[in-house]
């Protein structure tokens, strides 16, 4: 089994167990950005205690690992989260718990179900709510790679970004510095034509 094989078979778990999910971080920039090299895949997901057995009982103990059944109810209880690796290729799934925040309930609900491979389709967090994210990431860490995900996501999906929405959650978080390093970043590497960073 591949990477890509090993996050099918997640999310199709999810889907089969109708767990609600999106993808969000390096993966999801990617869908909508610039693909690159990353070992691991953003899930968030609504996910009840009761349904923790069942989930993780999808995946044989002996090519995955993941923590302990009380581990995960309490990740699940404290919106925290947990993660499922595949021990052959090294790659691994974070499972991600909703948080109950006003941004975090109005970005699951913008979700939105864009094509993963060729014959599947996945749920993935809107462009404009990765972006958020990735700001979010900078913001306590300064990597430049959030920084250059996001300028690939705008020279590449700028036209499907709602920018009202966009500059209304940066107003609110006060990334409005972060937004400025962003908007030197694309006016210098954006080609002609191409929709700019207000």
């Amino acid at each position: 089994m591949n990477q890509q094989e090993f996050f099918l078979k997640v999310l199709n778990v999810l889907e089969e167990l109708h767990i609600p999910y999106m993808i969000s971080g390096s993966v999801g920039s990617m869908l909508y950005g610039e693909p690159r090299m990353t070992n691991d895949i953003d899930i968030v997901i609504e996910l009840e205690t009761a349904k923790v057995k069942e989930l993780l009982g999808r995946f044989d103990e002996e090519q995955y690992y993941y923590p302990s059944l009380d581990f995960v109810e309490e990740s699940v209880r404290r919106k925290d989260q947990f993660n499922i690796i595949h021990i052959e290729s090294g790659s691994k799934v974070d499972i991600i718990i909703k948080k109950t925040t006003e941004f975090a309930e109005v970005e699951f609900s913008r979700k939105k179900q864009v094509p993963f491979t060729e014959d599947f389709e996945a749920f993935t967090a809107s462009p404009e709510d990765i972006i958020l994210s990735k700001m979010a990431f900078y913001h306590l860490g300064s990597s430049e790679k959030h920084i250059k995900d996001i300028v690939s996501m705008l020279i590449i999906s700028g036209d499907q970004i709602d920018r009202d929405y966009l500059t209304e959650w940066i107003d609110r978080f006060g990334y409005r510095e972060i937004w400025e390093i962003i908007r030197d970043k694309l006016s210098q590497l954006s080609p002609p034509g191409t929709p700019c960073a207000k």
